[in-house]
């Protein structure tokens, strides 16, 4: 079958900044592109900007693209080591992830079987049968604008309608491939240097489509030259257990979900928290300072049961308190109480039972050894997961008694104590506000006997007077408790101090009197980074590098050009290396996936002896739509090979340039088909190289027919960008500033009616240097 190239082009747009990377959706007519100043654009095939996310910082670049393979959510990764999973729909962040390192390249692969089974799935979740659902964030106050909260807490974004297996790999500068399933769940890190001596930089890692070996492209320092290797790392326990990892993927990205929402929770509380009271207290330590220790509870006493205190501290009431700051006072605490405690009631409780159940689940899990116990999930460590969550719940339930307890002491303080001042200054006071009934009589006699003041001993010795008006803001530190509440007459808690072999108990969960709720909050965090951090470690030490072959050496600052597929047809993957800009050769390599071949790979990993691989070239094309002839015997120049990329699995673009027409572009669609009837079984001892190897370069050009090509009068370009799937093509120029659209393999006579047309333009373009296309301003 030959391979056609009918190209159209569609669109053509000058752009402010450099674009350094492009890269097509496998589902939509949509193209992500990044530019210099470290921004990502998303463009319809019309040039149609749909959205645009700017730079995370200064000198911050964007280093990786890679889409989902049902193309909602967009992978960006950046210099600074992070990446950020994008929603397409509003550019609005899902996911974020840290490697702390450069990344270099990004792939999102799926997982696909021939012989899988349709089993019954391990990932069923019923949790919306048991449980509510958790009210929306940003429809629970807050002082910030509501419309601006993010909701990415929600993990319907990254889970929903996920029925097979997708990986992400995350190559970085440090010699490390890091592997997320779903883009989420942490399963696995290769660093190269383990095994292969002097590699660093990771050019390109993706995995087969059976998930069998993930091929990686990296530089390798031998001997103070700068080398190019393949590496073959074997991934078969993905492969074995894709069902049980995704279960797994799927519980730790709910899990995951529900502790983001928690945290966005802890940080609303956070906002609706105010500081006011703490203003009073200030005013009551400088008081308390000026008369003996205990004296300030002394005076409210006083004037509580016999209406007098001493003129020092009428003065101070008189001054300190005026009657404009009690009623703000009163109202910013019932008004922040009020707001706090429903936080607390339909947020944090509700989730902290979500996160219990789908920790029970996990512990389910965990108890099927022979499925997940060897991934790396250990009951115990779950079981622990389940107490501290079970910790974070008490402590908001403490929280919500304090909150209930310190407004109704509150309000009754603060009325009787405006009362109070307003007589010291002579005024009238409604007969309304001035009773009192023997309940209002008690919540402020203990408030002032057990929560006004209270005497610490300094670091010098001394006794200082600190006063305890706020009680609530005490559980949004992270620090201890400063006033724990006294939990001793409570039945539950005198019942385990009787029987203490109970309260170690797996289902009893423990009360940390000390801990402030932001401190079990970052306890809970803790405990479930370290649970979803034992299957990695795991998979980690199942996963081998099998083989690495070195390519050929380059020179320091030297770049390639390297493009990978896998191929479920042939069970092998194909990877395409271009040595650096401007050359003739182009490599191709065949790996196999199938796993009798990783099988009979030696024990210890070192430099693979025995490859299928075969470099090309490509002589000046003739016919209709290539290069012109030159005089008849004259051998024909090599064409200088810009950049390839596979199309599909039965085709590779290739972009060359005739080096007797600056102007003139080649595009070539080469059919793998015939390249792979060239490839050639070789034997590499003694630390050869391929480019050592002795082999001679294949003319690609034999391969190509007719209508396999297709000469472009636009200039110099730079790189290009395809998709077979979605049959479109994007061309950059020289200078990374033009850009040109291009629809595939349309009918011949659309393209005869517009090849003039199109041919007409680029001569005027060509020949003024310029274009009156509207300039982009990404």
């Amino acid at each position: 079958m030959a391979v056609t190239c009918v190209m159209k082009q569609v669109e053509e747009r000058h752009v402010a900044n450099e674009i350094t990377k492009c890269i097509w959706s496998p589902k939509m007519d949509l193209v992500a592109i990044a530019n210099v100043q470290g921004q990502v654009a998303m463009h319809r095939l019309s040039w149609q900007r749909v959205w645009l996310i700017s730079s995370r910082g200064e000198n911050i670049k964007v280093t990786g693209l890679a889409w989902r393979p049902d193309s909602k959510i967009l992978a960006v990764g950046y210099s600074s080591g992070e990446v950020v999973l994008v929603d397409i729909e509003d550019s609005n962040p899902v996911h974020n992830l840290n490697v702390n390192a450069e990344v270099t390249s990004l792939t999102w692969a799926q997982h696909i079987s021939k012989d899988d089974t349709k089993d019954e799935t391990l990932c069923e979740d019923n949790s919306e049968v048991y449980l509510p659902p958790l009210a929306s964030l940003t429809k629970t106050y807050s002082p910030n604008t509501i419309e601006d909260r993010d909701e990415g807490w929600q993990d319907g974004h990254l889970l929903k309608d996920q029925t097979s297996l997708t990986l992400l790999t995350v190559a970085t500068a440090d010699a490390s491939v890091y592997i997320y399933a779903f883009g989420l769940f942490h399963c696995a890190t290769v660093d190269l240097r383990d095994s292969v001596p002097g590699a660093g930089r990771v050019i390109d890692a993706t995995p087969s489509h059976d998930l069998h070996i993930i091929s990686c492209v990296a530089e390798c320092d031998n001997n103070g030259e700068k080398s190019i290797i393949h590496v073959t790392v074997e991934t078969m326990i993905l492969a074995c257990r894709h069902k049980e990892l995704q279960a797994l993927a799927y519980r730790y990205g709910k899990i995951y979900g529900l502790m983001m929402y928690a945290s966005q929770t802890i940080t609303l509380l956070t906002e609706a928290w105010e500081n006011i009271l703490l203003e009073l207290d200030g005013k009551l330590s400088k008081y308390a300072s000026t008369v003996p220790a205990g004296g300030v509870s002394a005076d409210f006493l006083d004037l509580l049961v016999f209406g007098l205190s001493s003129p020092e501290f009428d003065i101070f009431l008189s001054n300190q308190l005026t009657e404009k700051g009690l009623k703000k006072l009163g109202h910013s605490i019932e008004l922040s109480y009020s707001n706090i405690q429903k936080l607390v009631l339909r947020n944090v409780q509700s989730v902290g039972q979500a996160l219990v159940f789908q920790l029970s689940a996990l512990v389910g899990l965990a108890r099927d050894y022979d499925h997940f116990g060897m991934l790396g999930v250990q009951e115990d460590v779950v079981i622990n997961a389940i107490r501290e969550t079970g910790s974070f719940v008490l402590k908001a339930v403490e929280l919500q008694q304090v909150i209930d307890g310190s407004m109704n002491t509150f309000k009754s303080f603060l009325r009787w104590l405006y009362v109070v001042v307003q007589r010291i200054r002579g005024e009238a006071v409604p007969d309304e506000i001035s009773r009192m009934t023997q309940q209002d009589l008690t919540y402020i006699t203990e408030f002032l006997h057990d929560t006004l003041e209270d005497t610490t001993i300094g670091p010098d010795g001394e006794k200082q007077t600190k006063f305890r008006l706020e009680r609530v803001g005490q559980y949004l530190k992270d620090e201890p408790l400063s006033c724990p509440p006294d939990s001793g007459r409570n039945p539950w808690v005198q019942f385990l101090e009787k029987h203490p072999q109970l309260a170690n108990h797996p289902i009893i969960f423990p009360h940390n009197k000390e801990r402030s709720l932001l401190q079990e909050h970052n306890s809970l965090v803790q405990v479930l980074e370290n649970m979803a951090g034992q299957p990695e470690q795991v998979i980690s030490g199942a996963v081998n590098i099998v083989s690495w072959v070195p390519f050929m050496n380059v020179t320091a600052n030297g770049s390639v050009n390297v493009s990978q597929i896998s191929c479920s047809r042939t069970n092998a993957m194909y990877t395409v290396l271009l040595p650096g800009p401007q050359q003739s050769l182009m490599y191709l390599a065949r790996w196999s996936t199938l796993a009798e071949h990783l099988a009979q790979s030696v024990d210890i990993p070192g430099p693979a002896h025995h490859v299928e691989a075969v470099p090309f070239v490509f002589s000046r094309l003739e016919g209709v739509r290539g290069c012109s002839a030159d005089q008849p015997g004259t051998p024909l120049p090599l064409l200088k090979v810009i950049g390839a990329q596979f199309y599909t699995e039965e085709t590779l673009s290739v972009l060359a340039q005739d080096p007797g027409d600056p102007k003139a572009s080649i595009f070539i669609q080469l059919w793998m088909v015939a390249a792979c009837g060239e490839l050639q079984p070789l034997a590499l001892y003694g630390g050869r190289s391929l480019a050592d190897a002795g082999i001679t370069p294949r003319d690609a050009s034999t391969l190509v027919d007719a209508s396999g090509y297709r000469r472009l009068e636009v200039g110099t370009l730079s790189t290009l960008a395809v998709s077979g799937s979605r049959k479109v093509a994007l061309l950059l120029s020289e200078n990374r500033r033009r850009v040109r659209l291009f629809e595939m393999e349309v009918e011949e006579d659309d393209d005869d009616e517009d090849e003039e047309d199109t041919a007409q333009h680029e001569s005027i373009m060509n020949a003024s240097g310029a274009s009156d296309d509207p300039v982009d301003n990404v």
